[in-house]
């Protein structure tokens, strides 16, 4: 599917753009299972499969939210302790794949994040403004810096130019996050109010996430035309950019989802 980033943000909408963030994340996985990892790769196709089922009902909104917020919910645990299983094999050595360990840990935290965001649909529990912001700084920036360095991972070492555009833009995600993370811990809760200094620093992150979002669509142009040597899944860029549309919408709104 092409890139979208006009998904309603109704509660069928936010199930949906969880479920296939973990959808994604297993057909990108299952590209570098090793062939002599026959267990894994069906256990991972089994999981792609149940995830794409359940989304398809979230995107045509079939079926009561209590329901599908509990087939969402088994999906997505199922997915975790694949993913979570996997890292550790990885971990030690046990295991033929191609994933580098940061990035199945990356998978890892944005699966935990959707049964989180599952958890607070289902509770109905209101967020402040402020704690929406931190929340979604905290947990985004550190994916966007990921992002970059993946994007690295994949790209030829003969693209000089655009390798040294991602590692600015990597460097300058990184220290957002620490700032973010600084905020996390000066601004204490109760949050009752956004103070001034977060609402300005809302107001960059709503601006660098544009234009992230805008820089992946760049190079995504670029490897759908074959302009630039590069691994990558094909719609790779097309998932990253979306998850950046994501961030800065959530930001705009001041919300958790």
């Amino acid at each position: 599917m092409a890139y979208t980033d006009n998904y309603e943000r109704d509660t069928y909408g936010i199930i949906a753009f969880w479920l296939r963030n973990d959808y994604d994340h297993g057909r990108f996985f299952d590209r570098e299972i090793s062939h002599y990892e026959t267990e894994l790769a069906r256990a991972n196709l089994n999981n792609i499969q149940r995830l794409g089922k359940v989304w398809e009902k979230a995107e045509k909104k079939q079926g009561d939210i209590g329901t599908l917020l509990i087939e969402a919910q088994h999906a997505t645990s199922e997915f975790h302790s694949l993913l979570a299983y996997t890292m550790d094999k990885s971990l030690h050595c046990d295991v033929i794949i191609a994933t580098p360990v940061s990035l199945i840990d990356h998978m890892v935290r944005e699966s935990e994040e959707s049964s989180r965001v599952y958890k607070l649909i289902e509770s109905g529990t209101k967020i402040s403004p402020s704690d929406a912001i931190i929340h979604e700084c905290v947990f985004w920036l550190r994916q966007m810096a990921d992002h970059l360095g993946y994007i690295l991972h994949y790209s030829d070492v003969s693209n000089y130019d655009v390798n040294f555009q991602v590692m600015q833009m990597m460097q300058k995600f990184e220290r957002l996050y620490l700032q973010a993370v600084a905020l996390q811990t000066m601004i204490r809760t109760p949050r009752k109010e956004t103070l001034p200094i977060l609402t300005q620093f809302k107001n960059v992150i709503i601006k660098e996430a544009k234009s992230l979002e805008a820089f992946k669509l760049e190079i995504d142009e670029l490897i759908k035309t074959c302009a630039i040597a590069t691994t990558s899944p094909p719609d790779l860029l097309e998932h990253i950019a979306r998850e950046a549309h994501h961030l800065w919408r959530n930001l705009e709104e001041d919300r958790i989802t």
